[in-house]
């Protein structure tokens, strides 16, 4: 039996194969983590982040430091406190400011030290080291978080974005007060910034009312994730939480109320290390292990509950384990000595494994992770979160380091659009022709008046703009409305430095009073600081507003303007003097005496033709121009008449000259044809509106001669008016006296109502009219691409022709050239006046001629005893008769000739036949 049993016992143990049972450890390598006892997501995050990570033949044990206060002794203390402690790494403390004594204590024991929260710049972070061939132990601390600088940057760049120059900065610490400071740094130090400090222990509610008061909508505000809600509920209470205010969060770990924040219907935007959706998403790597991050039997929350410095834990475990792979292990040995042991020598491989921390690569949840010699995170990138119109969208990125803007990458869904897709728009305007004004009714016997239906109330170009986008909104299926409001004539709006507001239309907007404001406002930087404006709507240009320089019509004896009073009387008497000095020098000269009878040689006397009616004959045909039949013979007598000539030469080639000028500008006075001849001048004044953009561009002008005209309008304040029509019927009024500076689109406007009126030179400038908008506002986009589609159908061209050329008493001004006149040449009205002379003079003349025949009348009848009627029919028959070149004597033959008339028939006889034996004579004594 008991060879049986040996020999079955013998065959098991040959068949059965023997089982042997190897088992294999990782190394494990301590981590410390030194956490605030408030802190516990962060330490169980660390506690299952070290212990879940693992690579081949490695491993990390964690090692949690709870200091009993947060002062910088007791910190040290609680890390020296375990002597049996030997960590490759030390974490934390996530507090600035006991921060610098665990990094001091680790540079001495050669101990990388690991950080995870935001951290302001450190001067002893400062390398002095020489640089030597052998690696040294760096005195920094490795910083998961980006680096303070770089945030501060990109937050700098986020408000160039959103083009912020003018807002609020909200802070609730010391620390939140530097980052504050050094975003304005980075961002600018021009523009205006309230500062506000906020209690998260108190009601707050007293520092958004006095923001409110200075009409803020922009918030940057720097607090913890906890308070956020708080604060936003706070203003959500003074109404200061809707489409138009806009909040940016300083803050990573806003993220972790995101789903609370779309409650608040406001834009809120914040950067973000983390991408939002891949967080939310039940899928993420961490989403099945967060839930024990928590001491709660509760169920898992998601990701994105957790704050960034509890995610960073997951990151530093894995990225020390990948550096660990870097190092050979078969030379590497954890610490011997204590971290706090005195006269300890350093360990040994921590220089080698500080630098494989810097130089190993790994992507974790927070993205690339990368670090530069100083330990500070580079190469990731800053996610922008959005909340608008309540949906949360990541709108773009920006990229260390020192990236130069914002990326945008805007989802192209139509989700948010159709969000807001009814809503009643306040609308409001300024009273002025012809944008908007009082609805005018027409009668009901009127057949040529059309009356408008865009409102009820009130009508003009801002009326049909409005009531043509909405229509254009309507077809894209937007519920929106709209109506206007409008309770006292406001101005466009101007800023007051003493109570630091906006008056006038911007005011309404930035109170919130209103949705839309529609006029002839121009769209100015200032103004874009602290409204949104749409594209604009029309275009135009600064101009000058002046009186049409009138045409003086000339005088009907304008003929006579060459030479002044003086002159004309001065010549006139020149005139009587030498005709009269010609007469007696004629008079006294033997020459000018000629012989009648020029067959006598030896005459009785001497015949003078220079009478004093000849004299004035020769003078006057001289300064005509036009000569005369008979000149003197005398030397002096010739001298007197060159001297004359020469005289009466320059009088006309002068007259001449100086009747062509005058004729031919007949400008009462030197007119202005642009800003450069307004500018030189100083008897012309010239204004424009006060605090409008006009004024304004003058006021921000570089140029020098604009900058002179500024300082001269200001000098006399009483050039500027409240409104266009002030300045309209200044100019109206001032008779040449003042220009007023006005929008070349007005211009226009008042030139078709107003023919006297003009546009002088071209335009100053460039500007547009927009629609404005409280800032932030979510219907900006699609009113622009309303007013784009009104320019693309042509639409807004004919609005403006219908009040410009059509409405309101519009007419046509004639021309003011003539198109057959041709310039410079003469028109009637300017020869009216010669014209005129003729005409006198003909007809005095005529009157002359008369005297003369009824002079003539009565001597015929004296002489010839006849009857008034017979030598008047007599004379005038023979005298009329133009086919005759002579006409005989009217002789009465009823009565004998006188002895007169005999005895001078007998002389002449006598003389005759004298005359006729002298010649006789003559001939015989000829041989």
């Amino acid at each position: 039996m008991k060879w049986i049993f040996f020999i079955i016992s013998l065959f098991i143990h040959k068949c059965v194969p023997e089982i042997r049972v190897t088992e294999t450890k990782d190394i494990a390598y301590q981590i410390a983590g030194i956490f605030e006892r408030e802190s516990t997501t962060e330490q169980y995050a660390f506690n299952e982040s070290v212990h879940h990570g693992h690579v081949r033949g490695f491993r990390l044990a964690p090692a949690i430091l709870k200091p009993d206060r947060t002062d910088s002794y007791s910190v040290w203390k609680e890390l020296c406190s375990d002597s049996e402690m030997r960590p490759i790494a030390v974490v934390g403390p996530q507090n600035p400011i006991t921060d610098g004594i665990v990094r001091d204590q680790c540079a001495r024991s050669h101990i990388p030290h690991i950080q995870a929260t935001w951290q302001p710049l450190d001067p002893d972070l400062e390398l002095d080291e020489e640089i030597t061939e052998e690696p040294v132990f760096k005195k920094i601390s490795i910083n998961f978080y980006p680096d303070s600088n770089e945030v501060s940057l990109a937050y700098a760049k986020l408000l160039k974005y959103y083009k912020w120059e003018s807002f609020s900065a909200l802070y609730e610490d010391d620390l939140g007060l530097l980052r504050i400071q050094k975003i304005l740094a980075e961002h600018t130090e021009k523009h205006p910034v309230n500062l506000r400090k906020l209690d998260p222990n108190t009601d707050n509610r007293h520092v958004f009312k006095d923001l409110k008061q200075y009409q803020e909508s922009r918030f940057l505000i720097d607090c913890h994730a906890d308070n956020i809600l708080k604060y936003m509920d706070e203003a959500r209470e003074l109404k200061m939480v809707n489409h138009y205010q806009h909040y940016i969060l300083v803050n990573m770990n806003a993220y972790t109320v995101a789903d609370k924040l779309t409650e608040f219907q406001s834009n809120i935007t914040w950067l973000s290390i983390t991408e939002y959706d891949k967080l939310n998403s039940g899928q993420h790597d961490l989403a099945q292990r967060v839930g024990k991050w928590i001491n709660s039997n509760s169920q898992s929350p998601f990701v994105t509950k957790y704050n960034i410095e509890s995610l960073i834990m997951d990151d530093i475990s894995n990225h020390v384990l990948t550096a660990l792979q870097k190092i050979d292990a078969d030379n590497f040995e954890e610490p011997k000595n204590s971290i706090c042991e005195e006269d300890a020598e350093p360990w040994e491989f921590g220089i080698q494994l500080q630098e494989a921390i810097l130089n190993t690569t790994t992507t974790g949840v927070t993205g690339i992770i990368n670090f530069d010699e100083m330990g500070r995170r580079t190469n990731y990138k800053l996610h922008v979160n959005e909340i608008y119109l309540s949906e949360r969208q990541t709108i773009g990125t920006w990229e260390s380091p020192n990236g130069a803007k914002i990326i945008e990458d805007r989802p192209t869904t139509d989700s948010i659009t159709n969000l807001q897709t009814s809503k009643h728009f306040i609308v409001i305007s300024r009273r002025a022709k012809p944008y908007f004004y009082d609805k005018q009714t027409c009668e009901e016997d009127a057949t040529d008046c059309e009356e408008e239906d865009a409102d009820p109330k009130y009508e003009g170009f801002s009326v049909d703009l409005v009531k043509e986008i909405f229509r254009i909104l309507r077809e894209e299926k937007y519920n929106y409305t709209y109506s206007f409001f409008h309770d006292e004539d406001k101005s466009y709006g101007k800023y007051n430095s003493l109570t630091k507001k906006w008056d006038g239309l911007i005011g309404d907007l930035l109170d919130k009073k209103a949705d839309l404001a529609v006029c002839d406002l121009t769209i100015t930087e200032e103004r874009k600081k602290v409204v949104d404006f749409s594209v604009p709507f029309m275009s135009l240009g600064i101009s000058i507003l002046f009186t049409k320089e009138k045409e003086e019509p000339p005088g009907t004896f304008s003929f006579l303007n060459p030479y002044t009073f003086d002159v004309w009387m001065h010549t006139a008497t020149a005139y009587c003097v030498v005709s009269i000095v010609l007469f007696v020098c004629a008079r006294i000269s033997p020459a000018d005496w000629e012989n009648p009878q020029p067959c006598d040689k030896d005459p009785e006397e001497l015949e003078n033709i220079w009478n004093f009616k000849n004299c004035a004959w020769l003078t006057m045909g001289s300064i005509m121009t036009q000569g005369c039949d008979i000149l003197p013979k005398g030397l002096g007598t010739r001298w007197i008449c060159a001297m004359w000539w020469f005289f009466a030469m320059i009088v006309c080639q002068t007259y001449i000259a100086q009747l062509s000028a005058s004729m031919t500008s007949a400008r009462a006075d030197e007119p202005i044809n642009s800003v450069e001849d307004l500018a030189k001048q100083n008897k012309i004044l010239y204004g424009a509106i006060d605090g409008g953009s006009t004024l304004e561009f003058f006021r921000s002008s570089k140029d020098k001669m604009y900058q002179k005209m500024y300082q001269n309008i200001i000098a006399h304040p009483g050039v500027l008016v409240n409104s266009n029509e002030e300045g309209e019927k200044r100019v109206l009024n001032s008779k040449n006296k003042y220009a007023f500076f006005m929008e070349s689109s007005t211009i226009e406007y008042k030139q078709k109502r107003n023919c006297d009126l003009e546009k002088v030179g071209g335009q100053l400038d460039s500007k547009d009219y927009g629609i404005a908008m409280p800032a932030n506002s979510p219907f900006r986009s699609p009113i622009n691409r309303a007013i784009l589609r009104l320019k693309e159908l042509t639409i807004l061209e004919e609005i403006k022709t219908k009040w410009w050329n059509r409405k309101y008493g519009a007419i046509t001004c004639p021309s003011d050239t003539d198109k057959s006149d041709v310039e410079g040449d003469l028109e009637m009205e300017n020869l009216i006046g010669a014209f005129l002379v003729l005409i006198v003079g003909l007809i005095f003349g005529i009157l002359i001629t008369a005297a003369e025949f009824l002079n003539e009348i009565r001597n015929i009848v004296v002489r010839e005893q006849v009857t008034h009627k017979e030598a008047i029919v007599k004379e005038l028959k023979a005298s009329l008769n133009f086919f005759q070149l002579r006409k005989p004597v009217l002789r009465n033959p009823s009565r004998a000739p006188s002895v007169a008339i005999s005895d001078k028939s007998e002389e002449r006889e006598k003389k005759r036949a004298e005359l006729i034996e002298n010649f006789l004579e003559f001939e015989k004594e000829m041989p």
